[in-house]
């Protein structure tokens, strides 16, 4: 072969060899392009869907959730009842500690006929005092001396199978308060015949001995007694 015919082959076999590398630098050229357009169309997808998510209803739920939970709390409710209010026959209505009703002027509060009522404390009333005729103060001795004159007035509750008595003693010299206050137990054993136990004296509690038995509950019985408060 001579030197032209060589050089057209070598020409040919480079041109070739060319060729074949452009391809391949077209061919990584074009799988890089495609890779970084799928990077680009995954990166666009998480944003859309982050977006998405900002705006999506659930957390707009809990924004007005919240915000309607703050307005409760900020606003105050007031509400007028009128008309009236009509209670069950059998129907019982307690206090509670240290509260108080308040009727209206003129208001009327009627209670069962055999209910009873207890007062807890001092009650202060008008004190009766014995006619001039019970008291007798002219009349005397055997030596015509007039004696000395006092009288007792007595305050009586059920309790139990007895009764609970309390006694004022009062002077003619100062009839506005008792010289002298009692309380005892009496309860009616027979015809005739009556236990009696003291319960206390000015306001003094008599306790019972430890190891005494009696017929009735003496701290029920003491707060039955009723004390003088004043006039």
């Amino acid at each position: 072969m001579n030197v032209g015919g060589l050089a057209a082959v070598i020409n040919s076999r480079l041109a070739a060899e060319a060729r074949i590398s452009r391809a391949i630098a077209f061919s990584w050229l074009c799988g890089g392009a495609a890779i970084a357009i799928c990077m680009i169309g995954l990166g666009m997808t998480f944003a859309f869907l982050g977006y998405s998510y900002m705006l999506s209803v659930k957390p707009a739920a809990e924004q007005t959730a919240q915000a309607l939970v703050k307005a409760l709390e900020r606003a105050e409710l007031r509400a007028i009842v009128s008309g009236k209010m009509a209670l069950d026959p059998n129907s019982e209505v307690s206090l509670a500690v240290g509260q108080t009703v308040r009727l209206n002027e003129g208001a009327i509060v009627k209670l069962d006929p055999n209910s009873s009522v207890r007062v807890v404390g001092d009650l202060k009333y008008d004190i009766p005092q014995p006619s001039k005729q019970q008291l007798q103060e002219d009349a005397t001795i055997g030596d015509h001396e007039l004696p000395f004159t006092s009288y007792t007035i007595f305050k009586t509750t059920d309790y139990g199978s007895g009764s609970v008595v309390s006694g004022w003693a009062f002077d003619l010299s100062d009839t506005t308060k008792p010289r002298f206050q009692y309380c005892y137990y009496t309860q009616t054993i027979a015809k005739g015949a009556a236990y009696k136990y003291t319960i206390a004296s000015n306001n003094s509690p008599v306790k019972p001995p430890p190891l005494a038995k009696l017929p009735f509950n003496f701290e029920g019985a003491l707060s039955n007694c009723i004390w003088f408060s004043g006039a």
